[in-house]
């Protein structure tokens, strides 16, 4: 309930929602904006705030993410019945963690970032030792050569002794851009924000130590790339 009025003026008007549930049971849920990918690139729920709406789980504060996932499965359309999703913080085109499942629903910052739900691939499921699951995400360069991210970003695994024809030839697949349009991309390694230009023979492996690594794809008019890069012109 509230009553509106503009200093040093207030108005007579009283304004008020009803609501479906008594206040107490509301002020005890949270809901979350969550952005679904499918697990094929050409069906995706358009994704928030890049595309059209998201989806709305609501469930008690004390909830925990594998509670919103269990929830998800509900209200989606998965490739399999089971298979399985996990949920991403996304902020500027960027992933920036995978949610435990453990994690209570109530510490999630949800008008900061992008809350984003998506299958696991099965290759993920079975990572070697010797495997890297790597980040790629999307920039492109401004008038003063800047570089600004857009477009959604993915993870991809990226096996031991891969050379960056090989790579690309997967992401090509995966993103389903046209050989005449993938030809005008360049790759690139970021570190501490600069870019380390790849050569197909290149083994794009060394670059990432951990079994988790960031890699950024960049890629526009001008460029492509990915904390490996790549670069369109």
């Amino acid at each position: 309930m509230a009553c509106l009025g503009h200093w040093p003026k207030t108005s007579d008007i009283l304004y008020y929602e009803v609501l479906d549930i008594p206040l107490p049971e509301l002020q005890g849920l949270k809901t979350l904006k969550v952005a679904f990918h499918h697990a094929t690139k050409d069906e995706v729920r358009t994704p928030w705030p890049y595309g059209g709406p998201p989806l709305n789980i609501t469930l008690p504060k004390r909830s925990t993410v594998g509670d919103v996932i269990n929830d998800l499965k509900t209200e989606v359309e998965l490739s399999h019945p089971y298979a399985e999703l996990r949920l991403l913080e996304v902020f500027n085109h960027k992933i920036y963690r995978i949610f435990p499942l453990g994690e209570k629903i109530e510490n999630i910052n949800a008008h900061y970032w992008t809350i984003w739900a998506e299958e696991i691939s099965e290759e993920e499921k079975n990572l070697s030792s010797d495997d890297r699951l790597i980040h790629v995400y999307h920039f492109t360069k401004d008038t003063a050569q800047n570089p600004m991210n857009f477009g959604e970003p993915f993870f991809m695994v990226m096996h031991e002794g891969e050379t960056l024809a090989e790579i690309k030839v997967r992401i090509q697949k995966k993103l389903q851009v046209p050989d005449e349009e993938f030809a005008k991309w360049k790759f690139a390694f970021f570190s501490q924000g600069r870019p380390e230009y790849l050569q197909d023979s290149d083994i794009v492996y060394s670059h990432f130590q951990s079994l988790y690594s960031l890699i950024r794809v960049y890629y526009s008019a001008e460029v492509a790339s990915w904390s490996m890069t790549m670069e369109k012109q």
